[in-house]
């Protein structure tokens, strides 16, 4: 056991590094710098108070929001509560294990959970779906450990895990009432004093119900401001399975979630049998508990999909399925081993994880979101090309990079142009951002850097437009907190059938800070939106401290039938905003 323990040692000690190295090294993708410039740099992450929206994962947030207030702008800062999930996951993983009689099996499923592709990914994110599994786990543990010992340290261990791990993705919230109903039976203490009993249902009431109901109102919330948008109407095997199969196993057909349904069931089979005939069996509950509790996740979410149209869960969302899958597949072939010693062999299938990982891994991108993952060369090289121009170039990509482009360019001081998704890859940009493995290089434009992914590349026009300056004025405003902050509103006749360049340098202070709000460049007819661009004012990479905006927007030919051209500061929270700067337009004489 010694030798083990010391191989378990160094095995969880060489990923822990890997992720270390992984949380500095891979650029930030979308929902990261959406967390962050959504609640934690503004603080306002607390439920019923912050924006309503699903990618705030609120105990993951907090923490984060923790990271930086201590340690300041980094990516690291951000991800390192995850990062540091990971060594009670392993310690978890490693106490799982211990519940297995059959070294084979002990060391396969040891394997199994601390290199498990996907999920190692977000050890070194700054989303709450690794830490959300690091308090499963726990609780899963814990729950087992309860039934078959009541003591009141495991509920208060299972209630603890359950709230954090749900607090982290509040795809566990049907999981959190399964295990409230199973720690309820077992609250009263047998052959205990009546106080001990009164005292385990504070416990269970106040570790459990207050939070779980809590939760419960603010997913209910969430759905209601349309903020629980992500998943599948495919099912549980053609959307959920195959989304999990597709990332952890590397194929996209149906066979491979087939074959899980049917292990599932078969491994189901051996916990029933072993818990209706050798209840008392160490290991016995925690099969029984592992297959009643995917079960009853899966066949709860058809439930909730025909009864409300609730999204059936997918990849992400749905990795919670994994660690019941592959704990109930280790505990089964541990079972069966018993019986047979060749069954211990089963258990090497579960090395096709381990081999997933190792294969897929790098330090350079993630395996769900690898176009996102701008890295240093991109930027160097678009700033090479500004240093280049006489204005500030536009930047075009598509709706998932502005966030990413916003937090890149304050990470590294740049003055480049906040990104523009509106017509992407077709709005006449200067530059480019494109992923070369799902579009070619668009006519009229030429490659001007690959990153070390090679799944982000830059892209410069080869011709420049010809511009005209058709105004160039000074503006001043005193601090108010009006919602909305008009910059620009011309005469719309003068406009029509001409493309314009709009150049704003604005020094705007918001109080409090940052600005919370957008620069919105609209065009309408009749009330509906020919050209919308709204630019949270977080992505222009200003300096920290500073709401300073400096862009150049782009608007398209303005259609004859336009009524209304504006632009202006959108304010919803009120904030004090007082500015001062400088706008200029420019025609676009070509129609470039």
């Amino acid at each position: 056991m010694r030798a083990e323990r010391l191989s378990f040692l160094a095995a969880s000690a060489l990923v822990f590094g890997y992720i270390l190295l992984r949380a500095f090294t891979v650029p930030i993708v979308h929902d990261e710098a959406m967390a962050f410039f959504s609640f934690a740099e503004r603080g306002s992450f607390i439920p019923f108070h912050a924006n309503w929206d699903a990618g705030n994962h609120v105990l993951s947030t907090a923490l984060g929001w923790a990271g930086y207030r201590v340690f300041g702008f980094h990516v690291w800062a951000l991800r390192l509560p995850s990062v540091l999930g990971f060594l009670l996951y392993a310690a978890y993983a490693w106490k799982w294990g211990l519940m297995l009689r059959t070294p084979l099996v002990r060391r396969c499923l040891w394997a199994a959970l601390l290199l498990m592709p996907f999920l190692l990914d977000f050890f070194s994110l700054f989303r709450g779906y690794g830490l959300a599994i690091t308090f499963w786990s726990m609780a899963l543990y814990e729950l087992c450990a309860l039934l078959e010992r009541p003591r009141t340290k495991h509920l208060v261990l299972a209630l603890f895990a359950m709230a954090c791990a749900t607090w982290c993705s509040l795809n566990l919230l049907a999981l959190w009432l399964a295990v409230l109903a199973i720690t309820a039976v077992l609250v009263p203490v047998r052959k205990q004093p009546f106080g001990r009993s009164v005292w385990r249902a504070l416990i269970w009431l106040l570790l459990g119900v207050v939070p779980f109901l809590f939760a419960a109102a603010f997913a209910r919330a969430l759905g209601e401001h349309g903020a629980l948008y992500y998943g599948n109407t495919l099912g549980v095997i053609k959307g959920s399975l195959a989304s999990l199969t597709q990332l952890l196993l590397g194929t996209d057909g149906l066979f491979a979630p087939l074959l899980v349904l049917a292990v599932a069931v078969g491994c189901t089979g051996i916990a029933a049998w072993e818990f209706i005939r050798e209840r008392t069996v160490p290991g016995a509950w925690a099969m029984a508990v592992l297959a009643a509790l995917l079960w009853a996740d899966c066949l709860g979410r058809v439930v909730l999909h025909h009864w409300d149209g609730t999204l059936y869960p997918e990849d992400r969302t749905a990795l919670h399925w994994v660690p019941l899958f592959v704990l109930l597949f280790a505990f089964a072939a541990d079972r069966l081993s018993r019986l047979n010693a060749r069954w211990q062999w089963a258990a090497l299938v579960l090395l096709v994880l381990p081999a997933r990982a190792i294969t897929t891994s790098n330090l350079r991108t993630t395996m769900y979101w690898p176009e996102q993952a701008i890295p240093s060369s991109i930027f160097q090289a678009a700033e090479r090309e500004q240093q280049g121009a006489d204005r500030l170039l536009t930047i075009g990509a598509y709706h998932q990079m502005p966030a990413c482009w916003g937090f890149g360019l304050r990470e590294r001081g740049l003055a480049l142009n906040a990104v523009d998704n509106t017509a992407f890859p077709h709005g006449g940009e200067d530059l480019l951002l494109i992923d070369p493995q799902s579009m070619d290089i668009p006519p009229g434009y030429r490659m001007v850097q690959l990153g070390e992914s090679g799944r982000v590349e830059l892209l410069r026009k080869t011709t420049e437009p010809s511009l005209e300056l058709v105004l160039d004025s000074t503006f001043s405003n005193e601090a108010n907190d009006g919602e909305y902050m008009e910059l620009w509103h011309p005469a719309v006749e003068a406009l029509r059938g001409h493309a314009f360049l709009v150049q704003l340098d604005m020094d705007l202070h918001a109080d409090p800070a940052p600005f919370s709000g957008t620069l919105i460049v609209e065009v309408d007819s009749a009330g509906e939106k020919l050209h919308y661009e709204y630019i949270l004012g977080q992505f222009f990479g200003r300096a920290a401290n500073s709401d300073s905006i400096h862009t150049v927007r782009r608007i398209p030919t303005v259609s004859q039938g336009a009524d209304r051209a504006v632009v202006y500061l959108f304010n919803p929270d009120r904030q004090g905003l007082s500015s001062k700067g400088r706008l200029r337009v420019h025609l676009i004489r070509d129609g470039a």
